[in-house]
């Protein structure tokens, strides 16, 4: 066990180590992803758009974390880019850029990660939990921020929650739909994340935010405003005590299969034991509190 904790550590600081080294060769500007998760088979496939720009001159390669995902093609432009896997990165060759100059590539991948993201076929749920460059192509450096837009194409049936605000909903193709976030705040990857399922949402808006409260049938409105109701409260109080206004319009909460206990910017998934120990007690809300405080 010991060994194994400490091969584990190594491998840690190893990808910390390079990724500081990417973050220091490029600061990512925005990434445009695009998730089709396939909750029955636990896999997915998405693309990464990716502008940066080069903090030296003469940058010639540039390198991404990729978790076990596996590569299916590198754009610059509309030409393709010699790229190779290596350590759970992908490199890739591109012509010569100077510093400050800017460029994008879009790459494609596929996968079937065991971690970083959990599916939940039994009840159609899917949610990510850090570890972000296992279901997408990303800096994982903590102090590179960018905005994001991230597209999540999905059955119907299903409804799901990103970070920042929902600006678009179209078809897609095999009858789904994809819906589109914008986190306009730059932050860093570890931050990204979504979750969905066949979740209803119960709204309420205060103190200039939208609060949102994605729950199954398991719990009606009144349980769920029950289990939400000191949200708005903590809001106030965080507001207060850190002197920093929240950042986003809205704030959701799901309440998910298994056990999850997971901030992500303008979201937190929360287990739905959880909810029933605050209908039990109105004043077991710690895990509520102690998520919401992660957004400052």
């Amino acid at each position: 066990m010991i060994r194994f904790s400490i091969l584990v550590g190594a491998l840690c600081l190893s990808a910390a180590i390079a990724s500081a080294q990417t973050s220091a060769a490029i600061d990512v500007l925005h990434y445009s992803i695009s998730i089709e998760p396939d909750i029955p088979t636990k896999t997915l496939k998405g693309s990464a758009l990716i502008r940066f720009a080069s903090n030296v001159d003469k940058l010639t390669s540039v390198e991404f974390d990729c978790g076990a995902l596996e590569i299916d093609s590198v754009r610059q432009s509309s030409a393709a880019r010699v790229f190779s896997v290596k350590d759970r990165r992908v490199k890739v060759t591109v012509p010569e850029l100077k510093a400050r100059q800017t460029t994008e590539l879009e790459i494609t991948y596929h996968g079937a990660p065991k971690y970083g993201i959990r599916f939940f076929p039994e009840t159609s749920q899917v949610y990510t939990v850090f570890s972000t460059s296992q279901w997408a192509v990303c800096v994982d450096a903590p102090d590179d921020r960018a905005t994001l837009s991230l597209t999540l194409i999905l059955p119907p049936n299903l409804t799901p929650q990103a970070n920042g605000r929902l600006v678009s909903k179209r078809q897609s193709q095999n009858n789904k739909i994809a819906s589109t976030w914008e986190q306009k705040n730059p932050i860093p990857t570890y931050i990204f994340g979504f979750a969905a399922g066949p979740f209803r949402v119960v709204t309420e808006k205060k103190f200039g935010v939208e609060f949102q409260y994605l729950v199954t049938t398991s719990f009606t409105d009144d349980e769920t405003h029950r289990i939400f109701r000191d949200t708005p409260d903590m809001l106030q109080f965080y507001e207060k005590v850190a002197g920093v206004k929240y950042a986003d319009r809205t704030y959701a909460q799901v309440l998910a299969s298994g056990g999850v206990e997971q901030e992500m910017s303008s979201f937190t998934a929360m287990n739905e034991p959880y909810a029933k120990g605050v209908l039990a007690n109105e004043r077991d809300i710690w895990l509520g509190a102690h998520e919401f405080a992660h957004q400052w």
